[in-house]
């Protein structure tokens, strides 16, 4: 059998300021690296960029398949997991948002299962977020949860969960205004999760106290929100001036505005800041209506018949466009929100480029230098396995 052999040369992304390297590969692993510090590589206007694990921690679902569904199949978590690469993501956490006790532990499970089955699924699967169901049950903060669900954590449902997943459940969004809130976060911290706030209408000293239990990120600052606020203070000022919490932003072109994005990038640095693509599990549908949900028009996902938001129908390429074009960032800074800065928040190496290493990357050619930024992800490879991805 003859060794299929390629190679890639490019920019390599959270690895310093524009540090060339060319990899070679042997039967998906990686037979030579050499890093090259001096030719421009370029395709017409755009330079190619090599990203290790592109990382989304907050994804729901697809293709009118929730995470959540009481009925999800093995079949269609591998489905879901084994599209990603496609759509330019190698790592994720699957997302589960505020649900009934049998339909987190049913979710849990089969995403457990899925692992198990698969192990370029369990390569891609670093952990299970759990999106609620402790979170504010007041209209506007509670987003597209269900209300009836709303609940505060116990530790014993947790563990209950967390054993089901074969501990896979890495992080949690809460509300710490929730009742039990503080000593739940400090618990839980305590055995390796990481916990965010969101979903929230917490006041500043309930988000400070859940920031000194061990708190570390907001989950999608400045939406899952209500319309109207007082000025200040508020929960989006709160954990925007706190440098102790990552922020996770939804650059989709319809969460928040290009100025929001503006201000939130400067209040956290490109050192704090996770780009997500909150994917619905309506993403990738056609434009209609489903059940109490809708696809409109502009591709827009909404609570059908509103103009209210339930997720995002666009992928991390294209947020990380809207993020360079309201930030001002080269392709280099804006990488680390999708790549190092993911890795740090859950605790994970990035893929090691060592002789011998299965090879994971993704390879985007960015152009930054027009007054358009433009992205094309030309290649993605998963534990030694290539991935075709469509042309936009």
């Amino acid at each position: 059998m003859l060794e299929q052999e390629t190679e890639f040369r490019g920019y390599l992304a959270g690895a310093g300021e524009h540090l060339q390297v060319l990899i070679r590969i042997s039967d998906g692993r990686i037979s030579s690296v050499r890093f090259e510090p001096q030719a421009e590589l370029e395709i017409g206007h755009a330079r190619i960029w090599i990203v290790p694990a592109v990382w989304d921690i907050q994804t729901n679902g697809r293709w009118g398949i929730s995470f959540s569904d009481s009925t999800i199949t093995i079949q269609q978590v591998i489905q879901i997991i084994r599209a990603q690469p496609s759509l330019g993501t190698t790592r994720l956490l699957p997302t589960l948002i505020t649900a009934s006790r049998a339909s987190y532990l049913h979710g849990v499970s089969t995403i457990a299962a899925a692992c198990d089955s698969d192990p370029l699924v369990d390569r891609m699967v670093a952990g299970i977020h759990l999106e609620g169901p402790a979170i504010s049950g007041m209209d506007g903060y509670r987003g597209a949860h269900p209300v009836e669900h709303v609940r505060d954590w116990t530790l014993s449902e947790f563990r209950e969960l967390q054993e089901a997943s074969g501990n896979r459940i890495r992080l949690i969004t809460l509300a710490p205004e929730r009742s039990g809130s503080v000593e739940f976060i400090r618990s839980v911290v305590a055995e390796g999760v990481v916990v965010s706030l969101g979903h929230t209408n917490a006041t500043h000293d309930e988000i400070r106290s859940a920031i000194e239990a061990g708190a570390r990120l907001s989950t999608h600052l400045g939406n899952g929100i209500a319309m109207q606020l007082p000025r200040h203070p508020n929960p989006i000022w709160s954990q925007a001036a706190d440098d102790s919490l990552f922020a996770s932003l939804i650059c989709d072109g319809h969460h928040l505005s290009g100025d929001v994005i503006r201000v939130m990038a400067r209040a956290k640095s490109a050192d704090r800041l996770i780009l997500i693509s909150d994917h619905s599990p309506l993403a990738g549908m056609p434009v209609g209506t489903y059940g109490p949900w809708a696809v409109d028009e502009s591709g827009k996902i909404v609570v059908a018949g509103t103009p209210y938001l339930a997720g995002s129908n666009q992928n991390l390429p294209e947020g990380v466009v809207q993020l360079m074009k309201s930030t001002g960032w080269d392709f280099a800074t804006a990488a680390r929100t999708i790549c190092t800065n993911p890795a740090r928040l859950i605790g994970s190496e990035l893929p090691a480029l060592a002789i011998g290493e299965l090879w994971e990357g993704s390879i985007w050619a960015v152009d930054e230098f027009s007054d358009t930024a433009t992205i094309q992800v030309l290649e993605t490879w998963v534990k030694g396995e290539h991935f075709d991805v469509p042309c936009p």
